[in-house]
């Protein structure tokens, strides 16, 4: 069935007019592509046009372009409204002879290509792209198409009525010479297709004769593994397109594909959206070897057995493109034919994707890039990574995205697209999620809500769609919209519907992140004459959507505030009968979480309480004891049913902050008393030693775990961490998007699968065992950073420390040493005039920073040196400052944080603060990556002293903040060509506030969009109250002890070339680039 016409190497660097006419001349029967004869179904069979047809079709329209238009004396743009045939195609490149671009509108859902505009768009989205490309003239077919009537209206161009199909291939045509060669054209435009509009009004992509070229070169690299690939797979095969051929990855079929490598494309029927019953009707008329498909078309098939029985016996395999499949649904067409998706945005073209044999069948979402396209993955959120094209001059002419005009200048494109990592399969990873659909919290949260919503539509027949809502909210609600056929038809309806619903949201419920679950309560019905509002090629548009149900979306949560659903809540209590109250808290936290025979002194978080059940609480507890101004920090704060019914009667008030520190103090204190002195061990540092490291896949723990496996000194390195296979495969995600060696991951590392707060850490005994005989160095770096969670919440990681010194007192036969990595917040309640924090653990209860994170972090160090004291050990500290970014590997200085979203948000602001204020004006910053080289350093550097070793961890040699402003400045006005000025920082923090005042304005959708390029308005309260407060505490550090290691020694002061990489990364994750 494959043709052989592929000459790839002759065809590089060539116009895809001159290779048409070439093929016209010396394989004029050679068959480019079919037609279906009618233009609403199969049944009259296909037309077939050669390339001799084609190539006369495209002279045939030249002429008749100068004939009306005449002779194109400068750049001009048309439009073309016809149904699927040949003439779409045959226009454009018509149109290149003849010296005009064209983009094409056509009667199907769907957008892209020689200037497309999408039946689908609203008439302002085509009025902007209209206007944007001044375009003045459009091209119909006759009859005029109804898709193309809103468009005159709408914008008023010259209409032209293009020849006939038979009148194109049925005439012959004198040839029309077009004589420009590839260097004088490459980057003259080839077609004009358009966004999708998903986040605004649609936007006009033009695509040259050298993105022609880079994807006709891409596609022809061979795969490096001698293996298949998607695109030499299809070479020269017949390939059944059901896209339509302005979409861009249709577009691809019909040009990129088969004219340099000889496949055949099958079109769909002209009329019609693309199903699989209308598929199998034109595998019936003619063969084919390949179907490309919307996903939509593969869902029916998995609901046809006698569909999908027939495309089995008649295709070697189905591509989807343009959307995602739940995997249910894709697992049951995949074990009957070979199922595959392919990944392509209307900005980079469609990369070559390879086909590794160690994805088996069931793994047909997973795809890897081939090396020449120069694919990055950067975690943007845990476990989802967006894929980066980084430009690369070895690379370029296998890169289309730096040929599209206005991106030829990037040096990378962030396509917003996310990815998952397979589990086992390096390098293998399977789309996910826009960057625009992931949903922030109102605390901070975060959930990919794509799972759910496929999940429901899926397991519902009868609901065409479904959007999770959330941003900026405290937890998700659930919108869905019944089929045009179920459409509601009185009141009763939607509550019914919802009921019918409820069992698939359970479901996906258990499949997400606590956070991130669906109360009955939080779902809302479409209106029939509200649908949800969908891009061309069928996607759901979010923003768009949401902004119709903004009121109702409002009711729903505040309704949601009152309703009570559950019996406990349906009386109220007494708030003064302490007993009563207890009763009812218990009852309800029981209620909530589904747990039995909750003890008053059980703490909810260290037993498994999620913040969405936190907030479930909060909202019980306000209705029912009538207390409207009761805070979810109420209920973080005092996390058992005691505390929180003290502090509920204002008896207790969850006790002084200084009492809890000095009862858990007291309490740990004892526990380590209680443990038995071991005897004096060989404390020799000769020899190759095991280390312990806790928390490595974090970024801090994965750079700790290079610079181990570095070590000469070094030997094995087990990983404690509390995911079920240790870390395993989140390690060499975070080693991968570092770009770090994996050498010694495999064979000189175990991951282990822990739980600190255990006596034995969660391990089996002989585990156990086997790190009491053998390590010799602990890092203890595992610690959750939130720091919303009262004191009481971080006890099951006080507990964790102490059996970690449990273990090291056990060690034989030789001494356990532990490093316990502190923070600075520790010493962070000190007042200004008490100068800087010594190399010394510090008793008083008012040292730390008032907050729950900080002063577990000083209840530690007090533990370590207790321990260091009465047991014996070795036990250092490493109180750590203000971590940067790395500067020597990859991986980017997390814009989330409070720097990096300050100097981000500058740029969306115009201007930056002169000063960081007192505590940060003075830079003392150490990169991530240095920073763990300094931790190993010191990890075999100290000697054993009466109590705990500190070593202050901060940057020996300073600069100041005004001294980088010039480099921001610059490298800002490089990258954006904008340049920001230099304002006194309540300025700044005025203008913040008036950006967040104007963002209010716009709704939950403005708000999250906002949050994208002014990120510092998640953190006004840390800049107003933290950073520029008038009295603030200090968090400098003398650094002493901790110079014994020579990197910090030699570390030199923050420079402009790593606050330039620094901003640059910035820049590029903010999506902002020039051109």
């Amino acid at each position: 069935m494959a043709t052989d016409h592929a000459q790839t190497a002759r065809w590089q660097d060539d116009l895809l007019p001159h290779i048409i006419d070439r093929l016209a001349r010396e394989r004029p029967d050679g068959i480019y592509g079919l037609w279906p004869v009618a233009p609403d179904s199969y049944a009259a069979g296909f037309r077939t046009v050669t390339y001799a047809q084609l190539a006369n079709a495209v002279n045939g329209l030249a002429w008749w372009l100068v004939q009306h238009l005449g002779p194109s004396q400068q750049s001009r743009v048309l439009a073309y409204v016809g149904p699927n045939d040949v003439r779409l195609v045959a226009l454009g490149l018509a149109a290149i002879k003849a010296g005009y671009t064209v983009g094409a509108v056509v009667p199907r859902h769907g957008s892209l290509t020689l200037f497309l505009t999408s039946p689908r768009n609203s008439p302002a989205a085509h009025r902007a792209l209209f206007e944007s490309l001044e375009c003045r003239t459009l091209v119909t077919t006759d009859p005029t198409p109804p898709s193309a009537l809103p468009i005159l209206e709408a914008v008023n161009p010259t209409q032209l009525t293009a020849p006939s199909v038979d009148d194109v291939l049925g005439i012959s045509y004198p040839p029309y010479v077009y004589e420009k060669t590839f260097q004088e054209a490459r980057w003259d435009p080839l077609f004009i297709i358009h966004t999708s509009g998903s986040t605004g009004l649609p936007k006009p992509l033009i695509w040259t004769q050298e993105t022609g070229a880079r994807q006709h070169n891409l596609s022809a690299r061979e795969p490096p593994d001698g293996g298949p690939s998607i695109d030499s797979f299809c070479h020269g095969e017949r390939v059944l397109v059901t896209l339509p051929p302005f979409h861009g990855a249709g577009l691809a079929q019909y040009l990129m594909n088969a004219v340099p490598f000889g496949n055949i494309a099958i079109a769909p029927a002209a009329v019609g959206i693309a199903t699989a019953e209308g598929l199998v009707d034109a595998l019936k008329q003619t063969p084919a070897s390949i179907a490309v498909l919307v996903p939509s078309v593969v869902a029916e098939l998995a609901q046809n057995p006698d569909l999908l029985d027939y495309c089995a016996a008649h295709l070697k395999m189905i591509l989807y493109i343009g959307g995602d499949l739940p995997q249910a649904i894709g697992d049951r067409v995949a074990a009957k034919v070979r199922l595959r998706c392919q990944w392509g945005a209307s900005e980079v073209g469609i990369p070559q994707q390879l086909m590794p044999p160690e994805l088996g069948p069931m793994d047909w979402r997973y795809i890897r890039f081939h090396p020449s396209v120069g694919a990055f993955f950067d975690e943007v959120t845990d476990g989802a990574y967006e894929l980066v094209i980084r430009r690369d001059e070895a690379r370029t002419d296998t890169q289309p995205a730096f040929s599209v005009r206005g991106q030829d200048q990037l040096k990378e494109y962030r396509t917003r697209d996310l990815f998952e990592r397979h589990p086992t399969v390096p390098d293998a990873w399977c789309w996910r999620a826009r960057a625009d659909d992931i949903i922030v919290f109102l605390n901070g949260e975060k959930t990919n809500p794509v799972s759910m919503e496929q999940h429901v539509v899926a397991s519902n027949p009868e609901l065409s769609g479904a959007i999770v809502i959330g941003a900026q909210r405290f937890q998700a609600a659930l919108l869905i919209e019944p089929t045009s056929e179920k459409g509601i038809q009185d009141t009763a309806e939607p509550a019914a519907l919802v009921e019918r619903v409820w069992k698939s949201v359970q479901e996906a419920n258990q499949a997400a992140p606590a956070h991130a679950r669906v109360e009955k309560a939080l779902i809302l019905v479409t209106y029939p004459d509200r649908p949800l509002i969908r891009a061309g090629k069928g996607t759901i548009q979010r923003s768009a959507s949401l902004a119709q149900y903004t009121a109702e979306i409002d009711r729903l949560y505040a309704n949601a505030d009152l309703a009570l659903e559950d019996d406990v809540a349906a009386s109220l209590v007494d708030p003064t009968d302490v007993e009563e109250t207890a009763v009812f808290i218990r009852d309800t936290v029981q209620s909530i979480t589904g747990w039995q025979g909750l003890d008053e002194s059980v703490d909810f978080f260290a037993h498994g309480m999620d913040s969405l059940q936190a907030l479930q609480l909060t909202r019980v507890l306000r209705r029912g004891l009538r207390r409207n101004d009761l805070a979810l920090s109420t209920v973080y704060k005092n996390s058992t049913v005691a505390q929180l019914n003290a502090a509920i009667l204002a008896r207790h008030e969850g006790a002084d902050d200084a009492d809890i520190l000095a009862s858990l103090l007291s309490t740990y204190r004892g526990l380590i008393h209680q443990m038995e002195k071991p005897p004096q061990l060989d404390r020799a540092k000769a020899g190759v030693v095991d280390v312990v490291l806790t928390g490595s896949t974090g970024t801090l723990g994965t750079y700790m775990l290079r610079s181990l496996l570095g070590r000469a000194g070094i030997g094995h390195v087990y990983c404690l961490n509390r995911a079920e296979d240790g870390g395993r495969s989140a390690q060499a995600g975070r080693f991968a998007a570092a770009n770090l060696p994996s050498d010694g991951l495999a064979d000189r590392v175990t991951f282990l699968h822990a739980d600190l707060a255990h006596p034995t850490l969660g391990l089996d005994k002989t585990t156990y065992e086997t790190l009491r005989a053998q390590v010799g160095i602990v890092i203890h770096n595992a610690w959750p950073v939130n720091f919303n969670l009262g004191l009481s919440a971080f006890r099951p990681q006080l507990v964790g420390l102490v059996n970690l010194f449990a273990l090291s007192a056990a060690a034989a036969p030789r001494a356990m040493r532990i490093v316990f990595i502190s923070s600075v917040g520790a010493v962070g309640g000190r007042p200004a005039a008490a100068g800087p924090a010594p190399d010394a653990v510090l008793e008083s209860l008012d040292t730390p920073s008032p907050n729950g994170y900080a002063r577990s972090k000083f209840l530690s160090e007090l533990f370590c040196d207790t321990a260091a004291r009465h047991l014996g050990i070795a036990v250092a500290i490493a109180r750590v400052g203000q971590v940067a970014g790395p500067v020597r590997q990859s991986g980017m200085w997390n814009r989330a944080e409070w720097l990096p979203s300050l100097v981000v948000s500058s740029i969306h602001l115009g201007c930056l603060p002169d000063s960081l204020g007192p505590q940060f004006s003075e830079v003392d910053w150490i990169p991530s990556d240095l920073l763990a080289d300094v931790v190993v350093d010191l990890a075999s550097l100290w000697g054993i002293s009466p109590g705990a070793h500190v070593f202050n961890l901060r940057n020996p040699h300073t600069t100041a903040w005004n001294a980088l402003l010039p480099t921001i400045q610059s490298t800002v006005q490089a990258g954006l060509g904008q340049l920001l000025e230099v304002v006194p920082s309540d300025v700044w923090l005025s203008r913040l506030q008036e950006s967040i005042a104007a963002t209010n304005r716009g709704g939950e959708d403005a708000l999250a969009a906002a949050a994208v390029v002014n990120p510092a308005i998640k953190l006004l309260d840390f800049y107003r109250y933290g950073l520029w407060a008038r009295e603030v505490a200090s968090q400098q550090m003398t650094v002493e002890h901790a110079l014994v290691s020579q990197t910090l020694r030699d570390m030199p002061p923050v420079s402009d070339a790593w606050m330039r990489q620094w901003v640059e990364e910035w820049i590029g994750a903010r999506g902002l680039k020039s051109g």
